[in-house]
């Protein structure tokens, strides 16, 4: 049986700082480019507001939030809206997990920073794939 439901990826608005940049690029990448038949996201904006057709996406297929700082806002979001987030991830982590990948600005993260956004994408394509497969 083919698993109908999508990975929605849920960014931080993380609006005017770099590891912001770094979660909504690392959404577009793979939205856009390595998985978009399988992957795709909802406005942040959207949820916080409890827009009912956001809502219903979120609560019917499986969720990765990305949050660039401690007040995790995609995951409690999420949350808030009844859905536990299927992973999170603190895209400051992987920044100190790798030092030479760092953003250089907040409209142009730079090549280290696409390197940082290239590392995390290969981390959620798994989890993509192991949800997608594991159909929970």
């Amino acid at each position: 049986m083919t698993n109908s439901k999508k990975v929605l990826i849920i960014p931080c608005s993380g609006i005017g700082k770099p590891i912001g940049t770094v979660s909504r690029e690392t959404t577009y990448e793979i939205i856009e480019n390595l998985s978009k038949e399988r992957a795709e996201t909802v406005c942040l904006a959207l949820l916080t507001s409890q827009d009912k057709d956001t809502m219903d996406k979120v609560k019917n297929n499986y969720v990765v939030t990305l949050d660039g700082c401690a007040k995790h806002c995609a995951k409690k979001n999420t949350e808030q809206c009844g859905k536990i987030p299927d992973k999170n991830y603190m895209i400051l982590k992987f920044a100190a997990a790798n030092p030479d990948k760092k953003p250089q600005g907040i409209i142009d993260i730079g090549i280290s920073g696409k390197a940082l956004v290239d590392t995390v994408s290969d981390t959620i394509i798994k989890d993509i794939d192991s949800l997608l497969k594991d159909g929970r």
